[in-house]
C-alpha cells in the first residue's frame, strides 16, 4: 500500500512553486476582490518583521541584523483511485507562513549549524488575509525564532573557537539592490475565494477518470495491489525580507501517478510506478488517453519484472545507461554534489563529509574534455524561472566546460571558492531551501554514436574485461513516486565519500547471439555506492538526446535519490529537468541483491481465483 501521511501538508513543506517572481505588493494587488485586504495583511507583517530585527533583544545575547518571512495559500485536490473505486477525494485549504531570524552578522550569522538555529517556526494564517491576526502569529513566530537563533549562534561561535582554523568563508552574501521585477498576469488570484477555487478544480472528471484508469488493474490478476493518484494544487507564494527582497508568484500543478505492487514466486517485493509531471490543472478528457497508456505500461512492466530471472552475478563491467536511466543518475548525483553549500558546523566543528563531492574539483577534470554540462534557468523548459527564492536573479552556468569543473549551484550562502549567489535557492513554500538544477543539459563535443553502434561498443569493452555480456539499464527506480523500496535487502549502507544511488529499474542483459544480440530483462540488480569520478569515465554518448521533467527535492539530502514518494511530490520539490542523451561509462558496479524474501500471502489474490461452475 503506498503511504497516505499527509498528500501535502504545507507544515511539512508545500512543493516549491516554480514561476515567475513579482514584486510583492503587485502580486497581492491584483484583480479580485481581496486584493487589498492582501495587500494590507502583507503589509501588516512586512511592519513587524522590520519591527522584530530592530526592537528583539536579549541580555547578553546578539542581535537581528536580516529575517524573512515566506507565505503561501494553496488550494489542493487529491484523488486515489485503487481497483475501479475512489478511495481519498480530499480537497484542502492551507495557509501557513515561516520565518527565519538571523543574529550576528553577515560575516558570521547563526546559519548552517546543526543545532537549536536550525528552528523555523511555522503559523498559521487565517484562509482570508486578516493584518491583525497575521502580525501576532507572526510576532510570536519571530520570538521563538530569534531565541532560538541566539542559542545556536552561540553554541557555533563555541565551535569555531575549538577549530585549529578559523579561517571561514562569511556566512551570507549581501542581496545588494532591492529587488524590483514586474511580471503579473491578470487575473491571477491570491486564493482566497473558496467558491472560485473549488470551481477551478474538474473535480468530478477527475475522480472519475481516477476510478476508470484505476479498474484496468482488474485485468491483471498478478498484480497484488496498485492505484492511481491525481493531485492538483494551485498557490499563492510570496517572500519579504528585511534586507529589501520582496517577491510573490502564483502557480499550478498536478501529477498522475500510477504504482503497483506484487510478488514473484520467489517472495520478492516489487513495485513499480510512474507519473505524468503537469504545471497547469487539467481537465480529466486532457488526461484521459495519457494516463490509460501510463497504466497499461506500468501493469505490463511490472509482470514483466515479475517473470524476469535474478541477476546471477556481480558485474563490474561497462554499462550503458539509456536517456531515461542517464538523466536520472545525473539528477541523483549532480544537484547534490554540484551545490556550493559549505560543510555545516555543528558542536564538535565542521560536518565534512557533509561537503559536497564537488566543492574540491573546482578547476579540475571532473568528466572527460568532450562533455560540457549547463543549467540554464533562464532557458524554455521544466525548470524555468527569472528570480530564486532568496531574490537574486537567476543566471545560466556552465557547471562544465570541456571537462573541468568550472563553478557551483550557488545560494546567497558563500563557500571558501566563491562568494556569490548565481541564483540557484530554491525553496519549499513550508520553509526548506537549498540549491539545485533548473534546466539541466549534458552535451558533447564529439558526434554521439547511434544505438547499434553504443551496443557494439559496449560488448567490446566488456571483453577487454573478461565478460561475454554487458548491461544495458533503461530507468531507476523513481522514489518520488514510489517512496522507500520496500525491501531491506535492497538498502546498501556506505561510508567515506561514497555516493548511494537509486535502485536500477528496467535492467537487460546483453549477449551477442552469433550476428545478432540479445536482450535479457533480470531483476534482483543493485548499484553499488561509487564516488562522483565515475563521471571521468563516460566512454561514448549517443547521438540522440531526450529531457526528462523531474521534481526534485532541494538541497544536500535532495536530488531524484530522495525518497519523497507521491505524498510528498508536490509537497516537497521544485520542478526541474534534465537533456541527455544515453551515456556509456565505466566504473558502475552491478551487485546482486542478497536477502531474505517475504512468504507469499497465505490467501489468493481473489483476481487470480477460477470462477465458480
Amino acid at each position: 500500500m503506498i503511504g497516505r501521511r499527509g498528500f501535502l501538508g504545507l507544515g511539512l513543506g508545500l512543493g516549491a512553486l516554480v514561476g515567475e517572481l513579482v514584486p510583492l505588493r503587485e502580486a497581492l494587488a491584483g484583480p479580485g476582490p481581496d486584493a487589498d485586504a492582501a495587500s494590507s495583511e502583507l503589509a501588516a507583517m512586512e511592519a513587524e518583521l522590520i519591527r522584530g530585527v530592530a526592537e528583539l533583544r536579549l541580555p547578553d545575547a546578539a542581535t537581528p541584523y536580516a529575517a524573512e518571512l515566506r507565505v503561501v495559500r494553496a488550494d489542493s485536490l487529491v484523488l486515489d483511485g485503487s481497483y475501479g473505486g475512489v478511495i481519498a477525494d480530499m480537497f484542502t485549504r492551507e495557509a501557513l507562513g515561516t520565518v527565519t531570524v538571523r543574529v550576528g552578522s553577515h560575516e558570521r550569522d547563526n546559519g548552517n549549524f546543526f543545532g537549536p538555529s536550525s528552528v523555523q517556526p511555522s503559523f498559521q494564517l487565517g484562509f482570508d488575509p486578516d493584518p491583525i491576526a497575521a502580525r501576532k502569529r507572526l510576532w510570536l513566530a519571530m520570538d521563538q525564532s530569534y531565541r532560538a537563533a541566539c542559542a545556536g549562534y552561540k553554541a557555533k561561535l563555541s565551535a569555531i573557537d575549538r577549530l585549529a582554523d578559523k579561517e571561514l568563508p562569511d556566512d551570507r552574501a549581501k542581496l545588494g539592490e532591492p529587488v524590483v521585477e514586474l511580471d503579473w498576469a491578470p487575473g491571477a488570484t491570491t486564493l482566497v475565494d473558496p467558491d472560485s477555487a473549488r470551481a477551478s478544480f474538474d473535480r468530478a472528471g477527475l475522480r472519475e477518470l481516477a476510478g476508470e484508469l484505476s479498474g484496468r488493474f482488474a485485468a491483471h490478476p498478478t498484480i497484488d495491489n496498485g492505484d492511481v493518484i491525481i493531485q492538483l494544487m494551485r498557490s499563492h507564494e510570496a517572500s519579504v525580507s528585511s534586507e529589501g527582497a520582496a517577491v510573490g508568484r502564483s502557480l499550478a500543478r498536478a501529477v498522475l501517478g500510477v504504482i503497483a505492487q506484487t510478488q514473484a514466486d520467489d517472495g520478492m517485493e516489487l513495485d513499480h510506478g510512474l507519473a505524468l509531471h503537469l504545471q497547469a490543472l487539467p481537465e480529466a478528457k486532457e488526461l484521459r488517453e495519457r494516463g490509460v497508456a501510463l497504466v497499461d505500461q506500468v501493469l505490463r512492466e511490472l509482470e514483466e519484472f515479475v517473470a524476469a530471472p535474478m541477476l546471477d552475478e556481480d558485474y563490474d563491467g561497462p554499462i550503458l545507461l539509456g536517456p531515461t536511466a542517464a538523466a536520472q543518475l545525473i539528477a541523483s548525483t549532480i544537484p547534490v554534489q554540484a551545490g556550493g553549500d559549505p560543510a555545516p558546523m555543528s558542536d564538535y566543528g565542521r560536518l565534512l563529509e557533509y561537503e559536497p563531492h564537488w566543492q574540491e574539483r573546482l578547476g579540475k577534470a571532473v568528466m572527460p574534455e568532450t562533455i560540457d554540462l549547463v543549467d540554464d534557468p533562464l532557458a524554455a523548459g521544466f525548470g524555468h524561472y527569472t528570480r530564486d527564492d532568496q531574490g537574486v536573479a537567476a543566471q545560466r552556468v556552465e557547471l562544465v566546460q570541456g571537462g573541468i569543473l568550472h563553478t557551483l549551484l550557488m545560494t546567497r550562502r558563500p563557500n571558501e571558492h566563491i562568494d556569490q549567489s548565481n541564483g540557484h535557492a530554491r525553496a519549499t513554500p513550508g520553509g526548506f531551501l537549498g540549491a539545485t538544477i533548473s534546466n539541466l543539459t549534458l552535451s558533447s563535443r564529439k558526434p554521439g554514436l547511434s544505438q547499434a553502434a553504443l551496443e557494439r561498443a559496449l560488448l567490446e569493452r566488456a571483453r577487454e574485461d573478461g565478460y561475454e555480456f554487458a548491461y544495458v539499464i533503461d530507468s531507476l527506480r523513481d522514489g518520488s513516486v514510489l517512496g522507500p523500496v520496500p525491501r531491506d535487502s535492497a538498502a546498501l549502507f556506505t561510508s567515506g565519500r561514497k555516493i548511494s544511488l537509486p535502485l536500477p529499474s528496467r535492467v537487460f542483459k546483453l549477449e551477442r547471439k552469433g550476428k545478432d544480440t540479445a536482450r535479457t530483462l533480470v531483476r534482483g540488480a543493485l548499484l553499488a555506492p561509487t564516488s562522483m569520478r565515475v563521471f571521468r569515465r563516460i566512454r561514448a554518448v549517443g547521438e540522440r538526446a531526450e529531457t526528462l521533467p523531474l521534481r526534485l527535492s532541494p538541497g544536500m539530502a535532495g536530488g531524484f535519490g530522495a525518497d519523497l514518494g507521491l505524498s510528498g511530490v508536490l509537497g516537497q520539490s521544485v520542478d526541474a529537468q534534465v537533456t541527455t542523451p544515453a551515456l556509456l561509462v565505466d566504473g558502475l558496479e552491478l551487485v546482486v541483491e542478497r536477502g531474505e524474501n517475504e512468504r507469499l500471502p497465505i490467501l489468493d489474490h481473489p483476481l487470480r481465483r477460477e470462477p465458480s461452475a
